[in-house]
């Protein structure tokens, strides 16, 4: 249970730091190892330099009892050296009056060294030193005070005669005093207080280096605990960033090589990887919708070109059907003529023979209203051969049409083109709609004449759609096509196609040409032809097609093919 709880607070930090974006993992990690290191050096400082002036503290307190100590046993030397040249000048009053005042500096520089050690034992509780000058506080007054006493009677008795024997007697035995032994015991134990003191200021020294080496000692642990977090966190940064790239990386592969696109990379960080990740699969999507989406036009394409090339054999069947009885009705027709126009002379040679008929042949004459047969027949007959003509013209445009190219180049005149296509779509045309041809001297190009049909087709088809929706909506509207072909100076052909119909709005014109987009309603239209026209114009002859449009005036759709195909 224990070991869950310490795994908690470990899983959530991993959790928020696989949320960071990648520039902020890689901060982060940096931030924490510099500010390891920065707050070790700085610990480090601190802490050294915390026992480095606890030891330097040591080391001044200690210097300054050394010195106090030091000063201390230098007075009393001097004082106790008195004794010895005070005997070599006896009899000499001024040495003596000059030993006498160095005497008295000597104690009071001793006071005064006293005093000091006494304040400091107090201030810095050294409790050693305390207890020794309170022990030999006394000794150290009484001796002063016997040394000057009996350094002026020692004075006095120096300047009386035969005095100098009594002063060095009363020397010798104020050395062998209690008092001078006393002092002598003083400086015993003052000289084994200075090696003390000694000792502390070399422990203190010991301090001192002990504490820089603890400074060193921690800087350079915090510097090598920042270099192995870094090197952690550089490392584990580098497998969370570099783990879901090669997940990443190994999808597509496998995307690529299988071409399965039900694949979906997994997405284990919100970080750039784990948006990259996101587009990824989300691209994977798109593709596949618009695999789909080309399979399901490809079909539609399919199913179309099925369909016209079906149109294309049901339409060359049918005019081959027809072709036959007009072929035979028009050749019987001119051996028809020939007959009714011998049989017209024989009847006109007969009334110019025979000027009175017999009753008979007047009854029949009238009946049969004569004089207009013989006026009406020859017009029948020639109607009757225009109309035999104009079904062949027909039977014509129909098998041009319906002819399916078979992948080569021919030159093809674009002017039958367009006439055969106009005489195909005659009884929408004889709608009220006025057609304008405005050709021009245009030579033939090189082009596949069946899918230039097509092309015509679907561009006239569109234009009468749009003329009969804007008649539907206004009586009083007058459709009109315009057709204008003319050679440009690029060696190209140029055909305009222009209508007066309801227009296309700016924002269809630009997605007209793509497949499956239509204005028609659903049903009617496919959305299809202008796609396929494009791809006819663009990429079967190497040619453009544009479109300007003026919403409720007029469309202009104008296609240009080259007069040389490379």
């Amino acid at each position: 249970m224990s070991a869950i709880s310490q795994l908690k607070p470990w899983n959530c930090i991993q959790n928020k730091f696989h949320r960071l974006s990648i520039r902020r993992k890689i901060v982060c990690g940096y931030g924490v190892a510099l500010g390891i290191a920065v707050f070790g050096t700085m610990l480090g400082l601190v802490i050294g330099d915390r026992y480095f002036q606890q030891a330097r503290e040591k080391m001044i307190l200690a210097d300054q009892e050394g010195g106090l100590l030091s000063d201390l046993q230098g007075v009393l030397l001097e004082i106790h050296s008195h004794q010895h040249e005070i005997i070599s000048i006896l009899g000499h009053k001024q040495a003596l009056q000059q030993e006498d005042a160095e005497l008295f500096t000597h104690a009071a520089e001793a006071k005064t060294v006293l005093n000091q050690l006494r304040e400091f034992s107090r201030t810095h509780s050294r409790q050693d030193l305390q207890a020794l000058l309170n022990q030999h506080d006394d000794t150290i007054k009484v001796y002063f005070q016997r040394l000057i006493e009996i350094n002026g009677q020692i004075i006095t008795l120096s300047l009386q005669p035969q005095g100098q024997t009594a002063a060095q007697k009363l020397l010798i035995d104020f050395s062998k005093s209690s008092e001078v032994k006393q002092l002598i015991e003083f400086s015993h134990e003052l000289t084994d207080l200075v090696k003390t003191v000694r000792e502390r200021q070399e422990e203190a020294d010991t301090a001192q280096n002990q504490a820089a080496m603890m400074q060193a000692q921690i800087i350079i642990a915090s510097i090598l605990l920042s270099v192995a977090i870094a090197s952690f966190l550089a490392a584990y940064t580098s497998i969370i960033i570099t783990r879901p790239i090669n997940k990443l990386t190994a999808i597509a592969q496998q995307v690529t090589q299988q071409a399965n696109f039900d694949l979906q990379a997994p997405v284990t960080t919100t970080d750039e990887i784990g948006s990259l990740t996101n587009s990824f699969n989300q691209l994977i999507q798109q593709v596949k919708q618009l695999l789909l989406e080309q399979q399901a036009q490809a079909q539609t394409q399919l199913i179309q070109s099925e369909k016209m090339s079906s149109l294309g054999r049901m339409l060359a069947g049918v005019a081959h059907e027809i072709n036959n009885p007009i072929n035979f009705i028009s050749g019987n027709l001119v051996h028809a003529k020939t007959y009714i126009d011998d049989l017209l002379t024989l009847l006109q040679t007969y009334q110019n023979e025979v000027p009175s008929p017999p009753p008979a042949v007047e009854t029949v004459a009238e009946e049969i209203d004569l004089e207009f047969l013989l006026e009406d027949l020859p017009k029948l007959i020639n109607s009757m051969m225009v109309g035999a003509e104009r079904t062949k013209e027909i039977v014509r445009g129909l098998k041009d049409f319906s002819r399916l190219d078979d992948g080569e180049l021919q030159q093809v005149e674009l002017h039958s083109c367009i006439d055969s296509t106009l005489l195909i779509l005659n009884t929408r045309l004889k709608k009220g709609i006025n057609v304008v041809r405005k050709y021009g001297e245009i030579p033939t190009i090189p082009g596949y004449k069946g899918l230039l049909y097509q092309v015509f087709m679907n561009l006239l088809s569109n234009a009468i759609d749009a003329l009969e929706e804007k008649a539907a909506n206004n009586p009083e509207f007058q459709p009109e096509i315009t057709i204008i072909t003319e050679r440009c100076q690029d060696n190209t052909v140029r055909v305009r196609i222009t209508d007066n119909g309801v227009g296309i709005s700016p924002e269809n014109q630009r997605k007209i040409f793509e497949t499956f987009f239509t204005t028609k309603p659903r049903g009617i239209g496919t959305g299809l032809g202008l796609a396929i026209t494009y791809q006819i114009v663009v990429e079967k002859h190497r040619g453009k097609i544009t479109c300007k449009s003026e919403l409720n005036h007029n469309t202009e759709f104008a296609i240009a093919l080259p007069i040389f195909q490379p």
